[in-house]
Parts: structure tokens; C-alpha cells; sequence
């Protein structure tokens, strides 16, 4: 916890004490360049030393008038800080020019913002020109500390400046990907315009009724990965902008357990999801707050938020200490970005498969004589794939209830079933409007795996019920369907020797898909 105010100038206006369990005289010497300041910028306690260097006036003066925020890039507002307490911040002085290191802390029951850092020098020169020495800071060992200083500076550049060259050119390969799945996006946007054009023709020719087919298809799955893709890139790209500078530093000052703390994070994030409802979420969620709450860790909510977007959901008593200790949090925020980071490079070679997989689609529909072998699969693992795709259409008004069973692998073609759960998943959505209840049911039994996959919509009319399978017979809007989705589903369905059927009542429409189990 974080003391009371520490100003012990004589001249200073009275300010009411911000009460903490370190005593102030000893509070400063540990942090000896921490302030305080209120929700009006009004800095109300500082360090011995940053009171010291900074000029007169400063307890009692404005933040802005002393202080200008290098990074992040945030305005100098109590609210603005608040919302982007998490951050590693740098923060300049506008009279002296020294530079502080550290991490913003908001004490919720004096709603006050506390600045917990150190001087940020590469140069042990430096120190001299701020009126700085070395037994200023709170713990320091001279060896250690000048050769510290001395090696920092070259250090910094030379890892900054491979780690920059480095990304730059992952950059470029990832721009280059999008490029070229763009282009085929393009071309296989003309195509389909010029066969819409001539679609009384495409009906009265079975082959190209049959491309006809692929290319209806084409438009919306090109467009989820490719958008995936665009999403992920911004997101390194982001990444990479905000940490690039800090992450050197980060990873210099890091202790062994601290090492191991951001590494075991990382390995749960890469760990298989959890797959859980909404309602297990909250719940879990819920407990783990309760447990670091009872632990004494501030902001245990956002704290309980970051671990389960690490898939840390059970357990997490074990990090308390790690949490607990200093730069704990620190270490668990950098862990969630690279989590993300890695989350985002995964989407990119998902979303680029499954462009892929479209272009082979179209050859393999086109002459409709596929000559490839079936493999093992695990269907729930393609039906998860085609779920991540569709994530953005899925988080702000679908509830998404998944019932699966332990099922053994089908022998199937892998790419032509993803299909199959991606057009059916896609109307399931549209039939909702994107608000509503998805349920996906996987089970096994009588030598077959059943996928029943069911939506809260309003229904299939009884007088459409027998015309959903026939080609081009569409109920959606001029320009939202071509009546070819549910064709290519059954063709897939049949040639897999499965069966697919249909029930529907207002509010609960379910396609069950039944697919052989390997031989015995």
C-alpha cells in the first residue's frame, strides 16, 4: 500500500493526507521520485528527491505545468491517465527535462492517481546535470548500477534496432500476404459479376450452374478471413508501435521468478481455450476476483479480466505472489499484449487457410471429380475454426451454447465439411439477424457423429420447408443470397454418404448433419 503525503516543505499549503500503511518520512526514501495528484491535476505529494530537483512550487502546482507524457500517447487528464493506468509510462519534466519511468496506480478510496517510477537515464553523466546521485535512489549497489548505466545505452540501441529491422520485414511479408489475397478477393469479385450477369444461362447449364454454385459461396468467405487478416495486421502493427520502445528495458529488468511468472502466462495462453458459456465466464470470473480481492491486489476485477483473456480461469491463486510482488503487475499486462499477439498471428494462418481452402473449393467444385484422399478429423475442432472466423459477428449478440460429447475422428475431406459448418453457421446467424441464441450440439451414436446446429430465429415457413435444397430458391433479399448454399451443403453432406435434415419451429430452427465414424 501507498503512504501518506510526504512534503515536508514548510511553505507548502495543507493538504489532507492520503492514509496508507507506510509512514510518509519512510514511503519517500523507497520511492524517491513518486507523486500524487488529485482528480483537479493538483500534485499533492512527492519523493525527497523529486521534490528536491523540481522547482519550487511543486506540491501545490498543476501536473501539466511540470509535467509533459511521452508515452503513452495520452492527454494530461485524470480521466484519460486513469483509463490507460495499465501502460508503461514516460514522462518528461518541462523545466529540468529529466524523464521519469513508471507505472500509474489509481487508490480508488481517495480517488487519487499515484505515479510509482524511478529517473530514466542511459547515461550515469545525466545524473550530475539533475542534481542526481547515485545514493538518491532508493536501493542501488555503485558496481552494478555504473555498469549498468554504461552498457544500457548501447545495449538498448543495438537490440532496438534489430528487433525494428526484424519487424519491418515481417511487416512487409504481411502486407505482401494481404496484397495477394486481396487481389484474389478482386478477381474473384469480377467473376462472380460477370456469371450474375448471366444467370439464366448459368440455370440452364449444369456445369456452370455447378461453378455457379462455388462462386455464390466465394463472397462471404473470402470476405470473413480476409477481414481477419486486415484485423490481426492492424493489431501487430499497434502492438509493435506502443512496446517497441519499453520492451528492451522490460525484459532487461526482469527477475528470474518474474521470468517464470510472464512465461507461465504465456504457456496458458497458448494452451487449448476453455471452451465455456457466457454464464460459466462470469461466474469464474467472479470467484477469481473475490479470491485477489481477499488477497489485498487493487483493481482486482481488471486484474481477474487480464487472466481469464490469458485462459486462466482455475487456479490463479498461484500467481498471487508473482501479481503481488514488484513489477507483478507490469509483468502480467506485458504477457496479456504478447498473448494477443501470438492470438493475432494464429488468426492470420487460420484466415489465410481458409482463403486458400475457397480457391481449392472453386477448382474442385468446377469439375466436381476430386481426386483427393479423406482424413481423420475431429469435427469439433473444425466447427471451433469456423467460430474463431466468425467472432466478430458473434460477441455483440449471439450466445453461443456448446454441447459437445467426446466423439471419435471421421474419415472425411476436412475442407468440404469446414464448408458445410460455414454456410450453415452463416445462416444460422442471418435467420437470428445476429441477435440470439446459436447452439451447437456434437454427438455420437448409432456409428455416426450428429451435428445439430440450431438457431432462435423466427423460422422456416412450412410452405418453404420442402424448397430450402433446391438451387437458387432463396427467401433472403436481392443481393444477400443466391439460393446455392444449402445446394452445396447437401451435395457435401451425400458425398460424405451422411444425411442432413431439418426441423423448425418459430424460435428454434436445427440442421442435424450426420456423418460416418471410421470402419471398425
Amino acid at each position: 500500500m501507498i503512504s501518506s503525503q510526504l512534503s515536508t516543505k514548510p511553505n507548502v499549503p495543507s493538504m489532507v493526507p492520503v492514509e496508507r500503511s507506510l509512514p510518509p518520512d519512510c514511503f519517500a526514501k523507497v520511492f524517491p521520485f513518486h507523486f500524487a495528484f488529485n482528480q483537479s491535476l493538483e500534485i499533492i505529494q512527492a519523493g525527497e528527491v523529486l521534490q528536491r530537483i523540481s522547482p519550487e512550487g511543486f506540491i501545490g502546482g498543476q501536473l501539466d505545468q511540470f509535467f509533459q507524457i511521452m508515452r503513452p500517447k495520452v492527454a494530461v487528464e485524470f480521466d484519460m491517465i486513469h483509463k490507460r493506468s495499465k501502460k508503461f509510462f514516460l514522462i518528461e519534466s518541462l523545466a529540468k527535462g529529466f524523464q521519469l519511468k513508471g507505472q500509474m496506480l489509481y487508490v480508488d478510496t481517495d480517488d487519487v492517481m499515484f505515479f510509482i517510477g524511478s529517473l530514466w537515464v542511459t547515461d550515469l553523466t545525466a545524473l550530475k546535470e539533475y542534481g542526481v546521485k547515485l545514493q538518491d535512489f532508493a536501493t542501488h549497489e555503485p558496481t552494478t548500477d555504473f555498469l549498468y548505466l554504461l552498457q544500457a545505452k548501447s545495449t538498448a540501441l543495438a537490440d532496438t534496432t534489430k528487433l525494428a529491422e526484424e519487424l519491418t520485414a515481417k511487416q512487409a511479408q504481411l502486407e505482401r500476404t494481404l496484397e495477394i489475397v486481396q487481389e484474389k478477393n478482386d478477381n474473384l469479385q469480377a467473376m462472380l459479376e460477370q456469371l450474375e450477369t448471366t444467370q439464366d444461362q448459368l440455370v440452364q447449364s449444369e456445369k456452370m450452374a455447378a461453378l455457379g454454385q462455388l462462386i455464390a459461396g466465394i463472397a462471404h468467405e473470402v470476405n470473413t478471413p480476409l477481414g481477419a487478416i486486415r484485423s490481426s495486421v492492424d493489431n501487430i502493427a499497434d502492438f509493435f508501435d506502443r512496446n517497441l520502445d519499453t520492451l528492451p528495458h522490460f525484459f532487461q529488468t526482469l527477475s528470474a521468478d518474474g521470468h517464470q511468472f510472464f512465461t507461465e502466462l504465456l504457456n496458458a495462453s497458448r494452451r487449448n481455450q476453455v471452451i465455456l458459456n457466457s454464464r460459466e465466464k462470469r461466474k469464474l470470473k467472479r470467484s477469481n476476483t473475490r479470491l485477489l480481492e481477499a488477497e489485498g491486489i487493487d483493481q482486482a476485477d481488471n486484474v481477474a479480466d487480464t487472466l481469464a483473456e490469458l485462459n486462466c480461469f482455475e487456479g490463479i491463486e498461484a500467481f498471487v505472489p508473482c501479481i503481488q510482488s514488484s513489477g507483478g503487475r507490469q509483468t502480467l499486462n506485458v504477457a496479456y499484449q504478447f498473448s494477443t499477439l501470438l492470438h493475432s498471428t494464429q488468426t492470420i494462418k487460420t484466415a489465410t487457410d481458409k482463403a486458400a481452402k475457397v480457391v481449392f473449393a472453386l477448382k474442385s467444385y468446377s469439375h466436381y471429380d476430386h481426386t483427393g484422399n479423406k482424413a481423420e478429423t475431429n469435427l469439433i475442432n473444425d466447427i471451433e475454426t469456423v467460430l474463431t472466423l466468425y467472432q466478430s459477428q458473434l460477441k455483440y449478440g449471439i450466445d453461443v451454447i456448446r454441447k459437445y460429447d467426446d466423439i471419435l475422428p471421421v474419415l472425411c475431406f476436412q475442407d468440404e465439411l469446414s464448408q458445410v459448418w460455414t454456410n450453415l453457421i452463416h445462416n444460422a446467424l442471418q435467420a437470428m439477424d445476429y441477435q440470439g441464441t446459436l447452439t451447437i450440439d456434437v454427438k455420437q451414436g448409432d456409428g455416426q457423429v450428429h451435428v445439430g446446429i440450431a438457431d432462435s430465429g423466427k423460422g422456416i415457413p412450412a410452405e418453404v420447408m420442402p424448397k430450402i435444397f433446391q438451387p437458387f430458391f432463396t427467401t433472403k433479399p436481392p443481393g444477400e443470397g443466391s439460393g446455392l448454399g444449402l445446394d452445396i451443403v447437401r451435395k457435401i453432406v451425400n458425398k460424405h454418404e451422411g444425411e442432413i435434415t431439418v426441423a423448425s419451429v418459430p424460435g428454434n430452427t436445427i440442421f442435424t448433419v450426420s456423418i460416418p465414424l471410421l470402419p471398425a
